[in-house]
């Protein structure tokens, strides 16, 4: 999913994004900073923000209570203002201490975790977003009701979770890490 069309979605109208957009590109908007992205990363998967306009990576991930009290703590310690990104709900821009850099943080619960947007052009904080190494919830959270051997093709919320954030969860795992999920999630995982 398109940047833009993520946004479009959680923040309301059209007029609405274009004006969060325009306010990204304002801050997101010097030279993309030089960063070396392994081609195998640990979720969350760091990559060059989805909207050409900006001068950022990003992250798109579903965390698990844990880890994201750990991305909060993460923020803290490389010079972000800790206060604002500690609710769960949280929509907004978190400036650096002591330098120009910014980092646009989206958050909301959902899947029994916390869904992450983060766009920043910290170079310092991207570096560890890189071995940060987090998990979603187990899909048995996120979809208690849900039996994996009864699914076929996905629709809706199970869709855009699969995508979004199981899919690249599941790919940056090992084989050995793999094994540690319950066959009927590891053949819906291979499966999907």
């Amino acid at each position: 999913m398109r940047l833009l069309d993520w946004l479009k979605r959680h923040f309301g109208t059209e007029a609405d994004t274009d004006s969060k957009t325009a306010d990204l590109q304002a801050i997101f908007n010097d030279p993309l900073p030089r960063l070396l992205l392994p081609s195998h990363q640990a979720y969350p998967i760091v990559t060059p923000a989805m909207q050409p306009d900006l001068a950022a990576y990003q992250i798109h991930c579903l965390l698990s209570n844990q880890d994201k009290q750990r991305l909060d703590a993460l923020l803290s310690n490389t010079g972000f203002e800790p206060e604002a990104s500690y609710g769960v709900v949280f929509s907004g821009v978190l400036h650096h201490a002591q330098g120009p850099s910014h980092v646009f943080l989206h958050q909301y619960a959902d899947f029994a975790g916390i869904c992450v947007l983060l766009i920043s052009n910290d170079i310092a904080l991207l570096q560890r977003l890189i071995v940060f190494k987090a998990a979603p919830p187990a899909p048995w959270e996120s979809f208690p009701n849900i039996d994996p051997d009864t699914l076929g093709s996905l629709q809706g919320n199970i869709e855009f979770w699969c995508d979004t954030f199981w899919r690249p969860y599941w790919l940056s795992l090992s084989e050995a890490e793999r094994s540690q999920y319950p066959a009927n999630w590891r053949e819906f995982s291979e499966f999907h």
